[in-house]
């Protein structure tokens, strides 16, 4: 015996150490607890995964579509510009991407016009999938000023109207499944 550690040999078999036991009824409770708190944890460190690559997907998603709506937000102002330098009697057939307004079939959602949005040129914007396009429709004209409105011979003169044009655009973002339509009405400063 060297301090609390027995050794019993045996001539066949060699010798083996005993460890002193405080509690003989000692039956490996320790060993059980400590699997099932290993359990807990596992599952939990499971959870916090599926958890973070969620977010990751959700944070993916939103910046896929903040680029879209940024793509048509661009081709909006385009649209706007353009819209606002337009002539007076310019064709509204579709070729320079104006139209007159169809209440029974917006233009905007009318796919059969598509080939006459107007797409910005390649590079304009970055990191889509297409670059974004944008159509217009002349809505009206209002009186530049009261003077106009109550005077038969201004109103007669062409500049004293101001036009209205609705402009709708629409951009995606990273992929195809991602667009985002934006519209706006503006009055010319003509």
């Amino acid at each position: 015996m060297i301090g609390d550690l027995d050794f019993k040999c045996l001539p066949q078999l060699g010798c083996e150490i005993v460890f002193p036991s405080t509690n003989p009824q000692e039956s490996g409770m320790v060993l059980a607890i400590c699997l099932i708190i290993m359990l807990i944890l596992a599952i939990l460190g499971s959870s916090a995964i599926k958890t973070t690559i969620v977010q990751e997907r959700a944070t993916g998603l939103t910046r896929n579509k903040q680029i879209s709506f940024d793509s048509s937000e661009a081709a909006l102002r385009f649209g706007e510009t353009n819209a606002d330098t337009i002539s007076i009697g310019a064709a509204t057939d579709g070729s320079i991407g104006l139209w007159l307004p169809d209440p029974a079939s917006p233009r905007w959602l009318n796919d059969s016009i598509k080939s006459s949005w107007i797409t910005l040129p390649s590079g304009t914007i970055s990191n889509v999938v297409e670059q974004p396009q944008y159509v217009m429709e002349f809505t009206g004209s209002i009186p530049r000023d009261d003077s106009c409105a109550l005077d038969a011979e201004a109103s007669a003169n062409q500049d004293c109207w101001r036009y209205t044009y609705r402009v709708t655009a629409e951009g995606k973002g990273q992929n195809n499944d991602t667009l985002t339509t934006v519209q706006s009405t503006i009055l010319s400063r003509k």
